[in-house]
């Protein structure tokens, strides 16, 4: 797999003999699906140049056999450290990469307690393959944005004065599964009222009433990736208060549309519709970075906010999500799925972005 292939390229210019990657109750099924394409909630990967293991126990012998081309080690024992042992003491690395992020303080010791090497982080290596979306995988997320898309389209006739906030998520929800969804990308956000000013707040049994804001932040996951879409809409008629601030969160998301490349750093187009924001008085509202990497993890590498001063490498897919959150009273956010090209943002998102009254 050529995947794999440039991951041991990598480990070998830092000078790793091998990489351990381990899956306990999905903690790093992302990177496992990446790289052996295993979707279980528990693997462990053993990758050298000569050899891919992937260590797994009785619930997924016959999955892993289905679903990776790595050779199936089967754990059948209490303790999975004396099979990962055994299986580390046949390839005698000296130098074993981990996703620090990803692996427990007791993990860790126990690994370095059975089997003394040196342990180096991998996690950048991992990150930077990640960032850069190969075509297949953008067609996932495509698919993962027109399921979602579909669905809130079937979801918004059934928004009416009394109806609560976790009625309507649980109808999106619903849709989205009935349409080809894996299931979902994230907990639904679907707020109403005040309750839009909480930029994640979850949806409640609160009501939702006529002439208040609705915002819902939502996803899909096919195939493993992941959309993630966020629009605010208002029942009823909206005020010349909330039209100014839907406008001008419109205003800066457009500008950051239309103005970013790959040429720019994720603070560069962050500065672009916050600088927008700013101008109009807002600056103290839009306490969020403009935007994220999506994938497999609906939050990973690149980060578009004032910290990232990298390069937005081409081929990532990004979301550009402004927004301006009023305490007590309303928030409105609009978030778009982009991918980096070198000249332009391609937009993968195809809904409305202008105020929609329902």
């Amino acid at each position: 797999m050529e995947r794999v292939k440039k991951f041991i390229e990598a480990l070998e210019k830092e000078g790793i003999d091998a990489a351990l990657v381990c899956n306990v109750e999905y903690s790093s099924r992302p990177t496992t699906m990446y790289l052996s394409g295993f979707t279980g909630s528990l693997s462990f990967l053993v990758i050298t140049k000569e050899n891919q293991f992937i260590i797994t126990d009785s619930r997924y012998f016959e999955q892993a056999k289905q679903q990776t081309f790595f050779t199936l080690i089967e754990h059948r024992g209490l303790n999975v450290y004396d099979t990962i042992t055994n299986v580390l003491q046949t390839v005698k690395p000296q130098t074993i990469g981990l996703e620090f992020s990803r692996v427990s303080h007791e993990m860790y010791i126990k690994l370095t307690e059975r089997y003394p090497a040196v342990y180096k982080p991998i996690d950048h290596i991992v990150e930077r393959m990640r960032m850069v979306k190969e075509p297949q995988e953008i067609e996932n997320i495509k698919r993962a944005i027109h399921i979602s898309e579909e669905a809130l389209i079937q979801t918004l006739p059934l928004v009416k004065d009394g109806v609560t906030e976790k009625d309507i998520a649980a109808e999106l929800e619903y849709r989205m599964k009935k349409l080809g969804a894996d299931g979902i990308a994230f907990e639904t956000i679907v707020i109403s009222g005040p309750r839009t000013a909480l930029p994640h707040g979850r949806a409640s049994d609160r009501r939702i009433r006529m002439n208040e804001p609705i915002l819902f932040d939502f996803g899909a996951k096919y195939n493993g990736y992941c959309a993630d879409i966020t629009r605010t809409f208002y029942l009823g008629k909206p005020d010349e208060e909330f039209l100014k601030i839907y406008n001008t969160v419109l205003e800066a998301q457009t500008l950051a549309l239309e103005k970013g490349n790959g040429r720019m750093s994720g603070k560069e187009l962050d500065s672009i519709a916050r600088a927008h924001i700013v101008n109009k008085g807002f600056g103290e509202c839009f306490g969020h970075g403009l935007g994220h990497g999506l994938g497999l993890e609906v939050h990973e590498a690149p980060r578009v906010n004032q910290s990232n001063e990298s390069i937005l490498p081409v081929g990532a897919v990004v979301t550009i999500e402004p927004g301006i959150y009023i305490e007590g009273k309303f928030g409105v956010r609009i978030e778009e799925d982009v991918v980096i090209r070198e000249d332009c943002l391609e937009r993968l998102t195809h809904l409305e972005r202008k105020l929609q009254v329902l």
